[in-house]
């Protein structure tokens, strides 16, 4: 069963490095979202902005983390259909 399964040269750095990226994306377009429901509500209290900002952060992670993982296994798919078996 692992006999076909096959390291790809820096694959683990680039998804870490994905992963990275990923996370600082999502969390910033969570916070960027957030704000443009808060200005366009029209909420002016700080602390319900923060407050609202870090829930809209935290919710929006596991879909940068979805986003990096269905990245990836479409990768690993795509070189595994081009490697040919031995």
């Amino acid at each position: 069963m692992n006999g076909d399964r096959r390291k790809h040269p820096g694959s683990r750095w680039l998804l870490g490095f994905a992963l990275v990226l990923g996370t600082l994306a999502s969390a910033g377009a969570g916070a960027w979202i957030a704000d443009l429901a808060l200005d366009l509500a029209g909420v002016d209290s700080h602390p319900v902005r923060i407050v609202v900002k870090a829930l809209s952060m935290a919710a929006a992670l596991p879909a940068g983390f979805y986003l990096v993982e269905r990245a990836f296994l479409e990768r690993s798919r795509a070189i595994s259909r081009r490697t040919p078996s031995p």
